[in-house]
């Protein structure tokens, strides 16, 4: 994928697999967003298809990621924190 090709992505669903990975439940991702659990829910519907991947397998309450899911966030973690950065960076 080319940096071109992010326009037809929702990259809010970025955050979204970042905090979904760090709490592996669906309601406490919601809770960390402040967003309903339905939204999670269509978001990793949108997620599974964007990464041709069920990305997490329930069991029992957690979410557990598979190994695709595992690579991405080894990458996207890092990538949130340089666009927060980024962003947040003041000129002295």
């Amino acid at each position: 994928m080319k940096r071109n090709d992010l326009h037809s992505i929702d990259l809010n669903l970025l955050v979204v697999f970042d905090t979904l990975i760090q709490e592996r439940n669906l309601t406490r991702t919601a809770e960390k967003l402040s967003l309903g659990q339905p939204a999670i829910s269509a978001a990793l519907v949108r997620l599974r298809k964007l990464f041709n991947d069920p990305l997490f397998e329930r069991i029992g309450r957690r979410m557990v990621p598979t190994p695709r899911a595992l690579s991405a966030a080894q990458t996207l973690g890092p990538a949130l924190d340089c666009v927060c950065s980024a962003i947040a960076h003041k000129r002295g």
